[in-house]
């Protein structure tokens, strides 16, 4: 049970993270679906933090953002962006992918969401999609190889 507790912070955080997939845009300028935001990176642990990185398009102010694990855990969450500071709040859904597609040993996760109104980033827009897949290993959390973490 706390295997499948820690396995859904996991996820959901992931999903932030993931997550975590983003465009320079203005709030005002939203997609009705998709996202803006893309990052090829998640890493993190379920007890503690999680970053995605490596995201476009481009930026010198939002290269990477963290967010605590346990916070995703209810399906809610906030992802802090370096250097700008700025934040990105999510709302998700996490489901236990089988057939895992994982490294044996480790547990596929999908992750599904949207950016919501609260937080302060001109990164991302409320409304964006978030959707992404991780892999759970014991306490790690990864990315599924060869996919990404949109915001």
């Amino acid at each position: 049970m706390r295997r499948l507790l820690l396995a859904s912070t996991a996820v959901v955080t992931l999903a932030v993270p993931a997550g975590f997939l983003v465009a320079a845009t203005s709030p005002s300028t939203a997609w009705a679906s998709g996202s803006s935001v893309t990052c090829k990176s998640l890493k993190g642990t379920i007890t503690g933090s999680f970053t995605v990185s490596k995201c476009s398009p481009k930026s010198k102010t939002n290269k990477s953002a963290s967010g605590s694990s346990s916070s995703l855990a209810g399906g809610t969450g906030t992802l802090t962006w370096t250097k700008s500071g700025q934040t990105t709040d999510v709302s998700l859904t996490i489901n236990q992918v089988t057939p895992s597609t994982c490294k044996k040993g480790a547990d596929e996760y999908s992750v599904t969401g949207s950016v919501v109104a609260g937080g302060n980033s001109t990164y991302t827009n409320t409304g964006d999609a978030v959707s992404g897949d991780a892999c759970i290993s014991g306490n790690n959390i990864t990315l599924l190889p060869k996919s990404v973490m949109d915001l």
